[in-house]
């Protein structure tokens, strides 16, 4: 009887042994389980985060487009003050495009503001009435035009134009005559490649030139002062003067020292050879050999 106990208990015992080593060999291929879905679970959020999303990411943003810029909030005033300009509202609207080009110089209409603010200034300039600018001068006894331009220092085209007179003959005693009595300097941006007047230091009038063949900008090369140091008139390729019958139909060139900067009418409206220098429209040509006299100072930069 006692044999037959000992044998049964120990066949319990191997029973016990084989289930013991059987829940230790799943415990272990549990862990060995979770051990793995850990580590490649992780290298796939790594994969992921690295490189799947952001291709997702690139891919919705190309699908997307570039987001706009935010739209300029200087488009509102600018159309405002334009309309001073359109209704010939000269002197209220140089004081606004002024104000505007100071204010926001940052503005993507500044160039337009610029272009707006030069025609104000011409057409003040030339405008046959008074103006902030100008001073009033009685035609007296014996004046002709020859003799008004030697006394005030101020060409006969510019008297002529400022004063809406065609024909100096018709100037009579009595007559007032509105003089403007300008300080202009010229500006040659050589790395914008634009031409602007400026008169008693403020901008007047910016001019884009149609070809420009000056010398290009070395490095950081130091401002250059110059001169004009002549404004001459052309017709087939003979010079003439103000008060020539065929003046209207001339061409100009305008002699900027130093050499390779002076400014001539582009030969594809009628201009001579075009060499060294810069070419601008015939219309710029004509009213910069108006404005500009002798002396002249220029600032190339």
């Amino acid at each position: 009887m006692q044999s037959d106990q000992t044998i049964e208990n120990s066949k319990s015992e191997i029973r016990n042994s084989k289930i013991s080593r059987q829940g230790n060999i799943i415990l272990k291929g549990l862990f060995l389980l979770i051990l793995t879905a850990a580590v490649f679970g992780g290298g796939a959020y790594f994969t992921y985060t690295l490189f799947i999303k952001p291709a997702q990411d690139l891919k919705e943003e190309t699908a997307l487009g570039t987001p706009s810029p935010p739209p300029d909030a200087t488009i509102p005033e600018y159309q405002r003050i334009r309309q001073l300009k359109d209704s010939h509202q000269w002197v209220d609207a140089r004081a606004a495009y002024e104000h505007f080009i100071e204010t926001y110089p940052a503005s993507s209409k500044l160039q337009d503001a610029m272009d707006d603010l030069g025609d104000i200034n011409v057409a003040i300039y030339f405008s046959g009435g008074p103006s902030p600018d100008k001073d009033a001068y009685l035609l007296k006894q014996g004046d002709t035009l020859a003799r008004i331009e030697h006394k005030l220092k101020v060409s006969g085209d510019v008297i002529m134009r400022s004063n809406g007179i065609t024909d100096p003959r018709r100037l009579r005693v009595g007559d007032t005559l509105y003089i403007p009595h300008p300080d202009f300097s010229l500006g040659i941006d050589r790395k914008n490649q634009i031409v602007t007047l400026y008169d008693h230091a403020r901008f007047f009038r910016q001019y884009h030139p149609t070809k420009w063949a000056a010398p290009a900008v070395k490095g950081n090369a130091p401002p250059i002062a110059g001169h004009v140091d002549d404004v001459a008139s052309f017709v087939n390729g003979v010079r003439v003067s103000f008060g020539s019958p065929n003046y209207d139909d001339s061409t100009h060139w305008i002699q900027v020292t130093p050499a390779g900067y002076s400014l001539y009418t582009d030969p594809a409206e009628g201009g001579g050879k075009s060499g060294p220098g810069i070419a601008l429209s015939s219309s710029d040509m004509d009213e910069l050999s108006a404005l500009l006299t002798r002396g002249v100072p220029v600032s190339i930069r």
